[in-house]
């Protein structure tokens, strides 16, 4: 059985992607959400495109995502 792996988002996919979806396919964002008090219960079905000021945010989440292979390298 093969465990689905997902390569690195893109800046584009993090910004536009509903929050829950980066939380499903990249659990290591989690931690960075619950540190900018951004609750996915309530905000969940939300994108980053949504917030006044997600840029901070954004470039954690890319960050944190960066270890990463790109599509195609994975």
């Amino acid at each position: 059985m093969r465990i689905p792996f997902h390569p690195r988002p893109t800046r584009e996919e993090l910004f536009k992607s509903p929050l829950h979806m980066i939380a499903r396919d990249f659990p290591e964002t989690i931690e960075l959400f619950r540190a900018h008090g951004v609750s996915l219960e309530e905000f969940g079905d939300r994108s980053l495109e949504e917030f006044d000021q997600p840029i901070a945010l954004l470039d954690e989440l890319e960050a944190s995502t960066a270890w990463r292979p790109e599509m195609g390298n994975a």
